[in-house]
């Protein structure tokens, strides 16, 4: 019934409708009303289901076609029959969500330790287990680990599940792009092939951040602000850089390197597969 041809045609239209939606909808001018209208809160919506959801489902796709990522690695032998769906697959789902919601305590101090926990998934179980441990984690972390939403009213509360669900589409992608570019990386070197990884999925990470939440939650005037305390201003403590810049330069390598040392451990001490 679906196959890759399907599915990408599906994740390029899913991406294109969205595009065309935000363009023409224009959150960033007066039209769509104050930073958590309705309005916003439905072309959030549609960024999440129509634009991020037909792209993790390919990428998932794709990372399932490759079995012998789909095990503890140092497990798979050829030929073997591989379930996606396994203990080992459900253990890892609610390790890491269990993770990525007790990180969501580091959001007060402006620390993306939830960055670092999920990259730290992408490079040691791939892009599935990270979409759903994430998509977990992200909702039990806003419900109860840090309900924000209590004092947002509803417009926050019904923004929980499509922000969860982009960013955990994020990290399909990362999971794919980890797997396919350093754990099979063949005879390319480590650090060039960790370098381009993080070049590749890292932007993706951004930039749906920043249209997902910045820009289609805030009118212009809002949105300049908070890209601007995120991403070019100083932070007033150690080590300064902004939150955003932090992510992307610290947190994520960090979790991608403690990911890859343990997935190396298990398969004991082989670098690639």
């Amino acid at each position: 019934m679906f196959n890759e041809r399907v599915l990408r045609l599906a994740m390029i239209a899913g991406l294109v409708i969205t595009a065309l939606l935000i363009v023409v909808m224009q959150p960033w001018g007066p039209g769509l009303g104050v930073s958590g209208s309705p309005g916003r809160v439905a072309l959030l919506w549609i960024f999440a289901f129509v634009g991020a959801l037909p792209f993790a489902v390919y990428w998932m796709y794709r990372f399932a076609q490759h079995p012998e990522w789909n095990v503890m690695p140092g497990r798979y032998v050829e030929g073997m029959k591989v379930r996606l769906a396994s203990p080992y697959t459900y253990v890892a789902i609610g390790v890491i969500g269990a993770l990525f919601a007790v990180a969501a305590l580091s959001e007060g101090i402006r620390l993306d330790f939830q960055a670092m926990v999920i990259a730290a998934s992408a490079a040691l179980f791939g892009g599935p287990i990270s979409f759903w441990g994430l998509l977990l984690g992200q909702v039990l972390g806003r419900l109860f680990i840090h309900p924000f939403w209590v004092s947002g009213g509803a417009a926050v509360f019904l923004s929980i599940l499509p922000y969860s669900l982009f960013d955990a589409a994020i990290w399909a992608f990362a999971g794919y792009i980890y797997f396919r570019f350093v754990h099979s990386r063949g005879t390319r070197g480590l650090v060039a092939s960790f370098l381009l990884a993080w070049i590749i999925s890292e932007p993706v990470h951004q930039i749906a951040w920043l249209v997902g939440d910045y820009i289609i939650g805030n009118p212009w005037e809002a949105a300049a602000v908070n890209i601007a305390r995120d991403w070019v201003l100083p932070q007033p403590a150690f080590p300064f850089l902004p939150y955003w810049v932090l992510s992307a330069l610290a947190f994520v390598p960090i979790g991608y390197i403690a990911g890859h040392a343990v997935r190396n451990a298990w398969a004991g001490g082989e670098a690639s597969e």
